[in-house]
């Protein structure tokens, strides 16, 4: 009888125990955080293209016409945006208006990417390529 109480104790206090805290989704650091880019396939893009630089926190960048920045989860090569914070100038064209739209569309479709030195390139759910950049 004592046995079996003291382990019902030693369960009781094990439940009790405060667990260490779990990680937040997407918390572990991008491996491309310190990485500039340019998007280079967008054929309708103005003359610059739009940029994405990474930090720890997120990614931010230039569609072309606006400023753009968000939150990044990224595991081996899974990689999800979150929702998008954008300024509101209005682009001056509509083939900037036009590579604003394909490239946020880009962020929002993007599951995964490969990446090294010199390129990265964002597919979708299917593996798809939706975008690709070079290095800056």
């Amino acid at each position: 009888m004592r046995t079996l109480a003291a382990l019902l104790l030693s369960v009781v206090m094990t439940a009790c125990a405060t667990p260490e805290p779990a990680a937040p989704s997407g918390a572990s650091a991008s491996h491309l955080a310190g990485t500039s880019w340019r998007r280079v396939d967008d054929l309708d893009a103005n003359p610059h293209g739009a940029t994405m630089a990474f930090t720890a926190e997120g990614a931010s960048g230039d569609t072309g016409c606006n400023r753009w920045f968000t939150s990044v989860a990224q595991s081996g090569e899974t990689l999800r945006f979150g929702d998008i914070g954008l300024t509101r100038r209005a682009c001056q064209t509509p083939m900037q208006a036009a590579a604003e739209r394909s490239f946020l569309e880009a962020l929002n479709a993007a599951r995964y990417a490969h990446y090294d030195q010199h390129a990265l390139v964002l597919l979708d759910a299917q593996q798809q390529v939706i975008a690709r950049f070079d290095a800056q």
